[in-house]
């Protein structure tokens, strides 16, 4: 089940209330223009608006989709990768954490959305959508909790809670919760340097 490479990880936006879905559309575009995501072929933007509760905004990469996902009607920017990535699964998990906080900084600091958009780095949920090798029971979260924990206790340099909220219905899921919510660039600063001393 540690082989799968199929994981998704979602930051959640503070404040939803001063955004429109919609305004994502030109903004990812641009990323396309611009070739703003290293390592992705950025292809395509689709607009799920219209879905309650649904993706949002859907920018769509060869390796990855991006999501404004709006689920349980929790906004939040979503990062859902396709393609393999080598390595452990803690190589994975950090291409997969590292990549959606790049893409929160990046939506952050667009002055299109003016500052109206900030992520929470104190919360974040972790899924794997692969049934086959990582299906949403207590014996996964077992089997990949202690991997999960030393990842993002190192991270965040201090407590976390990871909880699984997946049913058996849904792809294996865990919600994790932070004692501290450090800046998106401290964040990604431990994971660029976690990355060079192993």
């Amino acid at each position: 089940m540690m082989d799968s490479h199929k994981l998704v990880v979602k930051l959640f936006v503070q404040d939803p209330s001063s955004l429109d879905v919609h305004e994502f559309v030109p903004v990812f575009h641009s990323w396309i223009q611009e070739r703003s995501v290293p390592d992705h072929l950025l292809i395509d933007v689709s607009d799920y608006s219209h879905v309650h509760h649904g993706p949002g905004v859907l920018l769509v990469t060869h390796e990855a989709n991006f999501y404004t996902d709006q689920s349980e009607g929790r906004p939040g920017l979503m990062y859902a990768r396709k393609q393999p990535v080598v390595g452990t699964f803690r190589d994975r998990l950090r291409q997969a954490f590292v990549t959606v906080l790049e893409g929160c900084k990046r939506l952050e600091g667009d002055p299109r959305l003016s500052g109206r958009i900030k992520f929470r780095t104190d919360e974040l949920l972790l899924s794997i959508h692969d049934r086959l090798k990582a299906p949403s029971t207590l014996e996964t979260f077992q089997a990949l909790r202690d991997e999960m924990t030393g990842f993002f206790s190192d991270c965040y340099g201090g407590e976390i809670a990871l909880r699984q909220v997946g049913t058996d219905e849904t792809p294996f899921r865990v919600e994790l919760v932070a004692k501290h919510a450090p800046p998106i660039d401290a964040l990604l600063n431990r994971l660029t340097n976690a990355a060079a001393v192993g």
